[in-house]
């Protein structure tokens, strides 16, 4: 169990402990599951550094429960403050559709998966063939769209402009497999040779891209280079903490098989088709026009 799982864990104990016991019960009984409350958030307190339940004469039920209260107040806030805030995923977000975002699907799709990712990523490189077959099962339903997030460095960088250069030029398809393909030969530990500058273009040419103008979108810093800063701060502003993240649709997702990806798709198609809503339409409609502008934080202890 994770630290963060078992403080959470110590606080919701104390909070069951402070609770009534059923059909109520005498003084002496509250007596003592007060002293085990206390008991508890001494060990907590004394944990995270703070300060546990003076000694002194016997108080009140009513001023040990206050005191309770107080102290359990004080390492609720102490854990506001150690354990980040997270993305609230009940929320539906507005994350805008970059025109150079490394898209494969149909625009009219019904069903648009942002992804969050980096071809250095093992991660991503485990989850892409998942993509492959979500788009051969719901061709028309779902397009895919591509943003890159720089994990590991300036490494990561000219496979994300060549897939960006490749996009450009409508070879994305051709040339993104075949990137996961060369980085990434066998599980475990990528090919960093296959990501560097003069392999990426190689993989480009075999693709079919036209080498000027890959070469030119490439070095321009108006060009990819522009298109990875705007990806980079989207995902900020959404609250991606890393790669791949991904968003069905406005609303996060952290699936990563296939059976757990189609039952959203299908969920999500399901809802398109209730709304009315032309499936071309429905991104910008509800998701653009009614979602949240930026990621919205929430606190586990809240």
């Amino acid at each position: 169990m994770s630290p963060r799982s078992l403080a959470a864990a110590a606080v919701a104990l104390s909070l069951v402990a402070c609770r009534p016991a059923p059909g109520g019960g005498g003084t002496a009984e509250l007596a003592a599951r007060l002293d085990r409350v206390e008991a508890r958030l001494d060990i907590i307190a004394k944990t995270l550094g703070g300060e546990s339940t003076p000694d002194g004469p016997p108080a009140s039920d009513p001023v040990r429960l206050a005191r309770v209260e107080v102290q359990l107040g004080k390492i609720v806030a102490f854990l506001k403050q150690a354990v980040p805030a997270e993305v609230d995923d009940s929320r539906t977000y507005a994350i805008p559709v970059d025109p150079d975002d490394l898209t494969l699907g149909p625009a009219d799709a019904a069903v648009t998966i942002v992804e969050a990712f980096e071809y250095l990523c093992p991660y991503c490189a485990m989850v892409a063939p998942t993509m492959d077959q979500l788009r051969a099962r719901y061709p028309k339903d779902v397009r895919i769209v591509g943003k890159y997030m720089v994990i590991h460095g300036e490494p990561a960088r000219p496979s994300g402009l060549a897939a960006c250069a490749a996009g450009r030029q409508g070879k994305l398809a051709a040339l993104g497999p075949a990137l996961w393909a060369a980085i990434w030969p066998s599980s475990g530990q990528p090919d960093r040779s296959q990501a560097e500058v003069g392999a990426v273009e190689q993989a480009a040419k075999a693709a079919g891209v036209n080498l000027t103008r890959y070469r030119a979108d490439v070095a321009d810093p108006g060009a990819c280079t522009a298109w990875m800063e705007r990806s980079a701060a989207t995902l900020t502003q959404f609250g991606a903490g890393g790669t791949p993240s991904f968003w069905i649709n406005g609303k996060p997702f952290d699936g990563r098989d296939l059976d757990a990806f189609s039952e959203a798709v299908e969920a999500e198609i399901a809802k398109v088709k209730a709304s009315g809503i032309a499936p071309g339409r429905y991104y910008q409609e509800v998701v653009l026009s009614k979602g949240e502008p930026a990621a919205v934080m929430i606190s586990p202890f809240d």
